[in-house]
């Protein structure tokens, strides 16, 4: 037998790809300019590539050693290195019990300085690049003093009502409450108790309230007759129609919402801060200069000093922050009245009603605001929406100045969603947008609304943070996280930072297996407990090439969608049909404001062509408007983009502007003759496009829904493609058919398990057009490669279904020809217009019986509370006539681990049995397989087969296979006693966190062995 120890290291080697030690800082691209190879293959990638795990540390109080090893072991597996996150356990709540006083360990003091300078030091000795949080928890402040102007602000509103005909003659409601902003009065002329959407705007979330609508005419700003001492006088008309009067009054109030909460609201050992650096951290602005100017001067005067700034600066690649969720009653900043005032041209003062429900990360109101105007007052909204965008923009371009120009590292953000913003509008802000799974749904079309202004923009990084999924800590399945990979890859993401990497040390209060995030609640705690955690450079490796790819050159798109939102609370799916998906176009989403980016133009009919080069731009009536949006879709028409408008021409402008809206209705009805501007009924609008002559990159003509990813990488002259199986349900077979390529280069498959670059050798080509075969597993990839300065040789151009493939052998062709029921012989024609008849195997598959089971048991240590050790190992072996669950196997019901499986086959079995081909099946979890000694490069997990031809010998052949499993069955027993930082598994929202216990593991599908006769062709 393969020793476990040279098996393992043999694993890393090949099943992900050899790692590079000691790699410069050099290796890092400037994202910002076309992409640079300075290191690297696709076979080998440079470590700027590979993915990053989000890697938590408790507290500063982390032991310095246990961390050092963390990273090292992540650069082990593949990874480019982790993006370091003080977690603090969420920012925590008061009267949250911490074992460890955070006076003396908190973020920012001099211990967490400490830690961080270990980290930087641990990823350059393992030659690995590191990203870094602007804060804790998740990037989103600091330690500040109480009171600093650049920290979060909120509104707070107050009201009361007056009868019709009535007075007010008192201080006003809420005086005192902060400083005011303003008061208003009008005429509520009914309310009503509503749980629908309408009259909100387009992806506004829904909330059961009572909703009064007022009288336009009626708003009344009479701040400036509030009295030094907060009294009002005000007498409304007597002859009133409708239900009754309305003042109210708002206050400018710090929002007080902290990243992490101060010592002295916690329990446990905590000590009396000694000063602000020691007492937690606060959210800081989000919508100005300033609060960006709160992080960056508490990190140049309390981290960056003593030799830190230039050591980070050999190892960062990215300063980042999270998804903004913190929660107030309003996203606001101080200075928001005025630029509203100076950009939309009116003062907000007596709208102010109207803007507090649906502007925060939940909703705080059960009572909202609306008006009689035709639109229920949305526009204002909007306007209030439209500068809330800019002033979180000014936020983002100042953290990215100060990282570029003082760091000389780039930053990189969660931008928009959750939040009352135009997600879109502030993309082209960061220098690597990121996106996540989880916000997005995983949907490959919300994908899309991320990656198309990020590629207008020419953002070579498209990040996305990836594995968070509620209730699946310890249960996570590989193959599951990668269906989420590859949902992001055909959303056009090509970078990942995996969630995540929890420090792996000793903590008090916690159990085996270890420092758990979010009470047990989000997967996934990789790392070295985890039985898988060695068998991940298959995963890394996978993903680094795929990057390696996918960051080269610029992605091609063939239709662009208008798009305008003015909030992302979720992120929908905008576009329905699935027309233009299964004919192979593929589609992006552009807002006004990437429709104003400098590569936005039209060169030959085609917009953005140092680009997506994008062949059309559809509008559709439902979409909203803004002046920006009609003259650049006017312009767009009138430089020959061919427009076409679905459903009619959009009419509403997201402004209040009558002058803009009339501007606007113009600029679109003066393109509605020009020969390129079409109308249609449609909503489905992949038939309209083909009428018009536009072709896709990618026509697809199969049985499943197949997406597409084109990369066009110019310094090669190469043609990247990468294609995904999206089957309609779960576990839906195989789907086959073919794609029409917009090239004839010649093609090769890119294993991006492997990093082998195999010519295709059948495949029909036109003038202008490459065809190709496939068949592709449920949820899997392929990547195809055009190399366009070679030139095409000889190939098969139609092989009978006996045909296993054809393969390139030295100068000749050769035929792969398996077994057949029928007697006749197959046949391939090659591109010389000659068939050749082949004869095919006389061995049929066979099934692979009788394995020895080694398993391998993780069992919890003895201590429960000793975190050192992986777990507490011991072996049993079992006899399988047949490949089962372990639920049905004696003794492995509640066991995690890893299992050994062995077994043997005679070979050949026939004469005319020249080679074969192995298969497993579907993978469970990871799979690592080896051949009379020879680790197999890594498997796909949805289609583990792999041609073992150089490896057999005459006689017996021994076949040994690696599993591993996830920690949930053997948790599952003893779930309600294990603990994190004190607390034990609590699910989030009500959602239960326990495993069941009965999660299937080890080799389920029969392991079939299918031999191949081999036929020289030419």
């Amino acid at each position: 037998m393969l020793s476990r120890k040279r098996f393992l290291s043999a694993l890393v080697a090949l099943g992900g790809f050899a790692l590079q030690s000691g790699c410069s800082p050099l290796d890092r691209y400037d994202i910002q300019v076309p992409f640079r190879r300075d290191a690297g293959s696709f076979a080998n990638p440079p470590v700027n590539v590979r993915p990053r795990f989000r890697y938590w540390i408790p507290d500063a109080s982390a032991d310095h050693d246990s961390v050092a090893r963390d990273i090292a072991d992540a650069g082990a597996i593949g990874a480019a290195g982790v993006e370091v996150l003080g977690f603090y356990l969420y920012g925590a709540n008061p009267g949250t019990f911490v074992p460890v006083d955070w006076s003396t360990y908190g973020w920012g003091t001099p211990a967490w300085k400490d830690l961080f300078d270990t980290i930087i030091n641990a990823h350059h000795d393992s030659g690995l690049i590191m990203d870094f949080a602007m804060g804790p928890n998740q990037g989103q402040g600091v330690p500040a003093k109480a009171g600093d102007e650049g920290l979060a602000w909120d509104l707070k509103p107050v009201y009361s009502f007056v009868p019709l005909g009535g007075q007010f003659n008192s201080t006003i409601p809420g005086w005192g409450t902060g400083k005011l902003q303003a008061v208003v009065t009008a005429l509520a002329k009914d309310s009503a108790f509503l749980s629908t959407p309408e009259p909100s705007l387009p992806n506004d979330k829904t909330e059961s309230r009572t909703q009064y609508t007022l009288a336009a005419d009626s708003l009344q700003d009479v701040t400036q007759n509030v009295t030094a001492d907060g009294v009002l006088q005000v007498a409304f008309a007597q002859n009133q129609q409708g239900l009754e009067n309305v003042v109210f009054a708002v206050y400018l109030v710090p929002s007080g919402q902290r990243a992490v909460e101060s010592p002295t609201q916690l329990t446990g050992p905590q000590t009396s801060p000694q000063s602000f650096v020691q007492d937690g951290s606060w959210i800081v602005d989000h919508f100005s200069a300033r609060g960006a100017k709160v992080m960056t001067d508490f990190w140049e005067t309390y981290l960056l000093g003593g030799g830190t700034k230039e050591r980070l600066q050999q190892v960062a690649e990215f300063a980042w922050e999270d998804s903004v969720e913190n929660n107030p009653n309003i996203y606001w900043t101080q200075d928001l009245p005025k630029a509203f005032e100076q950009r939309r041209g009116y003062s907000l003062n007596k709208w102010y009603p109207l803007i507090f429900h649906q502007n925060s990360l939940t909703e705080h109101f059960d009572t909202w605001f609306v008006t009689d105007e035709a639109d229920s007052g949305n526009s204002h909204i909007a306007d209030y929406r439209t500068t809330l965008t800019e002033q979180y923009g000014e936020y983002l371009d100042a953290l990215r100045t100060w990282a570029n120009d003082y760091l000389n590292v780039k930053f990189s953000a969660q931008p928009g969603y959750n939040m009352a913003v135009d997600m879109q509008s502030v993309i082209a802000n960061l220098d690597a947008p990121e996106c996540e799974d989880l916000a997005f749904s995983s949907n490959i079309d919300a994908f899309r609304q991320f990656s198309g202004p990020a590629n207008m923009a020419l953002k070579k990084i498209v990040s996305a943070e990836v594995g968070a999924g509620l209730s699946q800590t310890y249960q996570q399945f590989i193959p599951n996280l990668l269906s989420l990979f590859k949902r992001l890859f055909a959303g056009g993401v090509n970078a990942l930072v995996i969630h995540g990497l929890p420090y792996s040390g000793q903590y008090p209060n916690t159990t085996w297996p270890g420092y758990t995030t979010f009470t047990y609640a989000w997967s996934e705690m990789h790392g070295r407990h985890q039985p898988s955690w060695n068998f991940l450079p298959a995963l890394t490796g996978y993903c680094a090439r795929h990057s390696y790819l996918f960051q080269s050159g610029v992605a091609k798109v063939d239709i662009a969608f208008y798009q305008k939102l003015t909030t992302y609370p979720n992120i929908p799916q905008n576009y329905q049909p699935s027309d233009l998906t299964d004919a192979g176009y593929s589609y992006q989403y552009l807002n006004p404001e990437a429709l104003a980016l400098p590569e936005a133009y039209v060169s030959n009919g085609v917009l953005g062509p140092n680009a997506q080069s994008f062949k059309a731009l559809v509008v559709r009536g439902t979409d909203q408007l803004t002046v920006l949006g009609a003259e650049r879709i006017s312009q767009l028409a009138h430089d020959g983009l061919p427009v076409i408008f679905s459903g009619g021409i959009p009419s509403y402008l997201a402004s209040y502007n009558e002058s803009g809206a009339a501007y606007a209705k113009q600029a679109l009805e003066s393109i509605r003759s020009l020969s390129n501007v079409h109308e249609v009924d449609d909503t489905a609008i992949a038939g309209v496009v083909a009428s018009l002559g536009i072709q896709p990159l990618t026509s697809v003509k199969a049985n499943s829904t197949w997406w597409t990813v084109w990369r066009h990488n110019p310094d090669a002259d190469e043609d990247y493609i990468y294609i995904y199986h999206n089957p309609s349900w779960p576990g839906t077979a195989s789907s086959e058919g073919t794609i029409e390529f917009k090239s004839t280069g010649v093609p090769y498959f890119y294993n991006v398990w492997t990093g082998e670059q195999t010519p295709i050798m059948t495949y029909t080509q036109s003038d202008s057009t490459t065809t190709i075969f496939f068949r592709l597993g449920p949820e899997q990839t392929t990547v195809v490669a055009f190399r366009n300065k070679e030139k095409s040789s000889l190939h098969a151009v139609a092989t009978s279904r006996t045909i296993l493939g054809v393969f390139q052998s030295g100068n000749s062709l050769e035929a792969h020809v398996g077994y057949s029921t029928r007697s006749c012989y197959g046949f391939v024609t090659t591109s010389d217009d000659k068939k050749h008849p082949v004869k095919p195997t006389s061995a049929k598959p066979f099934e692979l019986l009788n394995w020895t089971l080694t398993a391998e048991h993780w069992d919890p240590p003895s201590n429960f509370m000793d975190i050192s050790p992986v777990a507490d190992k011991h072996n049993t072996t079992h006899q399988l006539s047949r490949l089962v669950s372990w639920q049905q196997i004696d003794g492995l019901q509640h066991v995690s681990g890893l299992g050994y499986y062995e077994t043997s086959f005679q070979w050949p079995p026939t004469n005319d049995s020249s080679g074969a081909i192995i298969s497993f099946g579907r993978v469970v979890h990871t799979l690592s397989v080896s051949i009379n000694g020879h680790v197999l490069p890594a498997l796909d997990v949805i289609d583990a087969s792999r041609d073992i031809t150089q490896y057999l010998v005459q006689g017996e052949n021994k076949v040994e296979a690696i599993v591993s499993t996830t920690l949930a069955n053997v948790l599952s027993p003893i779930w309600d006693d294990l603990r994190s930082s004190g607390s034990p598994p609590m699910g989030l929202f009500g959602a239960p966190t326990q495993p069941s216990g009965t999660a299937d593991y080890g080799l389920l599908d029969p392991v079939v062995v299918t031999p191949y006769n081999s036929v020289k062709l030419v």
